[in-house]
């Protein structure tokens, strides 16, 4: 959010409270802004001109220059998508928003040991990566290792 925002004034954001707030997506066919509009279901999504950001780093500029609010993953705010912008960032409030994903590979592949020794180190970096960030690990899907 622009560092004037009210919004700015809180620890964490309520995911409701972005229903009263111009939220500022990536433009259509984008995995985030559909996950955006999951997480924030009665926000109110707009494209200031017509126009949807077509980068994380337009997404950002469009924010710092006071056109609304927005989602950004962690990760990409760890890489530095912020860096320079005059922004006030805060996670959102509750669990937040999550990813699950998923590794598959044929059956029968020579590599499955490869794969799953990949599926276990990946799973023990997002636990300590969740943990790190004060978060609980999501609840696993059916049938999830």
């Amino acid at each position: 959010m622009p560092e004037s925002s009210p919004l700015a004034a809180l620890d964490r954001i309520p995911p409701a409270r972005l229903a009263t707030e111009r939220l500022l997506l990536l433009e259509e066919g984008n995995c985030l802004r559909d996950q955006t509009l999951a997480v924030c279901a009665n926000a109110r999504p707009e494209s200031p001109d017509g126009y949807a950001a077509t980068s994380l780093h337009t997404l950002v500029q469009m924010v710092a220059g006071g056109l609304g609010v927005t989602l950004l993953p962690r990760i990409a705010v760890e890489a530095g998508v912020t860096t320079g912008a005059d922004l006030a960032l805060r996670p959102l409030a509750g669990r937040g928003a999550w990813r699950t994903i998923g590794l598959a590979w044929r059956p029968g592949s020579p590599r499955e040991s490869d794969f799953r020794a990949l599926g276990q180190a990946l799973s023990e970096v997002c636990d300590v990566r969740t943990q790190a960030w004060g978060g609980e690990p999501p609840p696993q899907p059916p049938g999830a290792r």
